[in-house]
C-alpha cells in the first residue's frame, strides 16, 4: 500500500517538459485501454469510412422525424381513426431501418454492383412498366405498387439502377461514350426511364433520372456536343406544349408556377399555400410545431412540401442552415469521388452526389414556385419509405467507396 502511494506521488516529465504525477499517467493509460476495448466494428467504422457523412445523415434523418411529426400532426387527427403520433412512429421506423440499411450497404464491396448492372436495369424498366399496368393511382398519379398502406415507388429504385448501370457500362470500357453503339445504349436506357416515368406522370423524377446519366457521362469525358440536339428537342417540346396547349392539364401543370396565385384554388393551390407558409415564417419562424398552414390548408404537408413547413416554423434562418448542411454533405461526397480507388467508384459516387444535389434543388424550386409543381421528396426529411431507403442505400454505396480509397493516378480498374 505504501509503495503504491509513493508511486502515485512520484512525478515525471512529459514531452512538453511539464511535471505529471504517476497517478495521472495511470489514469490516462486506463482511459486509453478503455477506448481500445470499444467494439471493434465501431472503431473500424470511424477509421475506414467518411465519418462526417455518417454524422450528417444521422442528423438529417432524425431532423426529418421531428419535422414529419410536426407537419403531419393535424393530418393524422383529421382521419377516421386519429392517431396524432402516426407519422412520428412511422417515420422513426423508416429512419432507423434506413440507417441500418446504410450501414449494411457500406460493408458491401461496391465492385459487386458492376456484375449485376444489366439485370438491375432490366428489373428497373420492368417495374416501371408494371406500375403503368397495375399501379396504385393516388390524386391522378400512378407511381406506386402495393396493397393498402404498404407500397413501393419503383421510380425511386430506378435512380439507383441507372446510376449503377451507367457507371459500370462506362467503367468497363471508356470508349462506350465515344462510339455510336455505346451512346445509343445509354440513350435508350435514359429515354426508356424518362418516358415511363413521365407517363405516371412524374416530371421531376424523370428529370433527375436523365441528369444522373448525363452527369456521369460528362465526368467520364463525353464530348458536350452530343448534348446540343437533346437540349434543343427538350426546349422545343416544352414550348410546343405551352404554345398549342395540348393536352390542357399538362399545359396547366407546366405553366401554373409562373403565376400560381392566378389559379390559387386550382392547379396553383398547393404552391400558393407553400408560398404563404414561407411568408408566414419570415426570418426567424413561428417556432417548432406552430405552423398555421399545416392546419389542413396545405395538402399532405409532410410529403413533398415539407420545406414550406420548415420555413414557416424555423424561418429563413432554419432553411438556410438546412441548405448549408446539404452543401456540406455534397462536399464530402465530391471528396469521396475524387479520392475513389477506380473509375467505377468515381462514377458511382458522382451519381450519388448528383442525385442528392439535383433532388434538393428541384424540391426547393417546386416549393418556391421556380419550376412546375411535381412530386419529389426532400432527401432524408420528407415522409416516405422507398425514398428514405434509397437515399440511405446510396449513401451506403458512397461510404463503401470511401473505405477503399487512393489508387488515383490513371484510376481505371474495375473488378
Amino acid at each position: 500500500m505504501t509503495k503504491t502511494k509513493k508511486n502515485d506521488n512520484k512525478t515525471t516529465r512529459n514531452k512538453k517538459g511539464e511535471k505529471v504525477s504517476g497517478k495521472r499517467i495511470r489514469e490516462k493509460q486506463g482511459l486509453s485501454s478503455q477506448l481500445r476495448s470499444l467494439p471493434a466494428g465501431l472503431t473500424r467504422t470511424v477509421k475506414r469510412y467518411d465519418f462526417y457523412v455518417v454524422i450528417i445523415v444521422f442528423f438529417l434523418a432524425f431532423f426529418g422525424v421531428a419535422m414529419v411529426f410536426s407537419a403531419g400532426y393535424y393530418t393524422t387527427i383529421n382521419i377516421s381513426e386519429p392517431d396524432p403520433y402516426f407519422y412520428l412512429k412511422r417515420q422513426m421506423v423508416l429512419a432507423v431501418t434506413g440507417l441500418f440499411l446504410m450501414l449494411i450497404v457500406a460493408n458491401i464491396d461496391y465492385h459487386l454492383y458492376a456484375k449485376f448492372a444489366k439485370p438491375v436495369i432490366f428489373i428497373s424498366i420492368s417495374l416501371l412498366v408494371l406500375v403503368l399496368l397495375i399501379g396504385v393511382n393516388i390524386n391522378g398519379a400512378t407511381r406506386w405498387i402495393g396493397v393498402g398502406s404498404y407500397r413501393i415507388t419503383p421510380s425511386e429504385i430506378s435512380k439507383i439502377a441507372v446510376m449503377i448501370f451507367t457507371s459500370a457500362f462506362i467503367a468497363e470500357d471508356p470508349d462506350n461514350i465515344k462510339t455510336a453503339k455505346g451512346l445509343g445504349i445509354l440513350a435508350f436506357v435514359m429515354m426508356a426511364h424518362f418516358i415511363l416515368v413521365i407517363m405516371q406522370p412524374n416530371l421531376s423524377t424523370a428529370i433527375v433520372l436523365v441528369l444522373i446519366v448525363i452527369a456521369i457521362m460528362i465526368v467520364a469525358g463525353m464530348n458536350l456536343i452530343y448534348l446540343i440536339i437533346p437540349t434543343i428537342l427538350a426546349i422545343a417540346g416544352y414550348f410546343y406544349i405551352i404554345t398549342f396547349q395540348k393536352p390542357y392539364h399538362v399545359y396547366m401543370r407546366l405553366t401554373s408556377f409562373i403565376d400560381p396565385f392566378a389559379d390559387s384554388q386550382g392547379d396553383g393551390y398547393q404552391v400558393t399555400q407553400g408560398l404563404i407558409a414561407l411568408g408566414n415564417g419570415g426570418i426567424k419562424g413561428l417556432g417548432f410545431g406552430k405552423s398555421i398552414t399545416k392546419n389542413l390548408y396545405l395538402p399532405e404537408p409532410q410529403n413533398d412540401f415539407i420545406l414550406a413547413i420548415i420555413g414557416e416554423e424555423l424561418g429563413y434562418i432554419g432553411v438556410l442552415l438546412l441548405m448549408a448542411i446539404y452543401i456540406l454533405l455534397l462536399f464530402r461526397l465530391i471528396m469521396i469521388a475524387l479520392r475513389a480507388k477506380d473509375d467505377f467508384g468515381f462514377y458511382l459516387t458522382t451519381g450519388v452526389a448528383v442525385l442528392l444535389g439535383i433532388q434538393v434543388i428541384i424540391n426547393v424550386a417546386v416549393v418556391t414556385s421556380s419550376m412546375p409543381a411535381t412530386g419529389i421528396t426532400l432527401p432524408f426529411i420528407s415522409y416516405g419509405g422507398t425514398s428514405i431507403w434509397i437515399f440511405m442505400a446510396a449513401i451506403g454505396v458512397a461510404l463503401n467507396v470511401s473505405k477503399k480509397r487512393e489508387k488515383k493516378p490513371g484510376r481505371r480498374a474495375i473488378r
